[in-house]
């Protein structure tokens, strides 16, 4: 198995869909990879656990010298908007209250087991002097430094401060894997919830193309940096 320098680790393939557009992916252990010229996107599914198998199975494939965590998010602070890409500089896990420095960006991300409403988004940033809500980055910066490897935390806004959210984190299955079919047939009898899914849905759609435009320019950054130090100096 060849290796890369960067390894990108993703809930969803459609989070990245823009750029794996085209790329054939493969299977193992649960894992979905897709080999990019000098990088690697793990796809694991949605939550920690999910998040640090994927994360794991990465490095041990692939052998990166940094790992992105990447996906689309929800905001906490009223300033961020729909399609907007935050770096983090340090990831919060509100399970276990641990703190991890990464690298390259300015904001906090607090990681949660659920998607949270707009007053639950308050209290985490109040709490946690958070920028954005997501449910993966901690497993992800907690596989990096286990590994001793470079990590950062990309994300894009979905969801607003005050998005209504519909109940999506009940149709998450026991491996990560949003139950499409089954949410679809719940949201068809309950018409309060149409309006949001679209929205949502469109919302999606412009983090997700936000966000491969942004991980690609990190790509290419890291794959810069890297050529550079191997550069014999005068």
């Amino acid at each position: 198995m060849p290796r890369k320098s960067i390894a990108v680790v993703v809930a969803m393939r459609r989070e990245l869909e823009p750029m794996l557009a085209g790329v054939r992916g493969h299977r193992a252990n649960g894992v979905e990879f897709f080999e990019l010229q000098h990088a690697v996107v793990a796809i694991g599914g949605i939550g920690r656990n999910a998040a640090r198998q994927a994360a794991e199975a990465v490095v041990k494939r692939f052998e990166p010298t940094a790992l992105i965590s990447a996906g689309i998010a929800g905001a906490l602070k009223a300033t961020l908007r729909v399609g907007d890409v935050v770096e983090g500089s340090e990831i919060v896990d509100a399970e276990s209250g641990a703190r991890f420095k990464v690298t390259g960006g300015k904001s906090v991300i607090v990681t949660v087991s659920s998607v949270s409403g707009s007053k639950e988004k308050r209290l985490l940033a109040d709490r946690y002097d958070a920028d954005v809500v997501d449910m993966e980055s901690a497993a992800v910066v907690e596989v990096a430094q286990e590994h001793g490897i470079e990590c950062k935390a990309i994300k894009a806004i979905s969801d607003e401060l005050d998005f209504v959210m519909p109940p999506v984190a009940g149709f998450v299955d026991a491996n990560g894997k949003f139950e499409t079919a089954r949410f679809a047939a719940y949201v068809a009898m309950r018409p309060k919830w149409w309006s949001a899914v679209r929205h949502l849905n469109a919302n999606s759609r412009t983090a997700s193309v936000n966000l491969s435009h942004a991980v690609g320019h990190l790509i290419k950054s890291h794959v810069n940096n890297s050529q550079e130090e191997k550069v014999p100096r005068a």
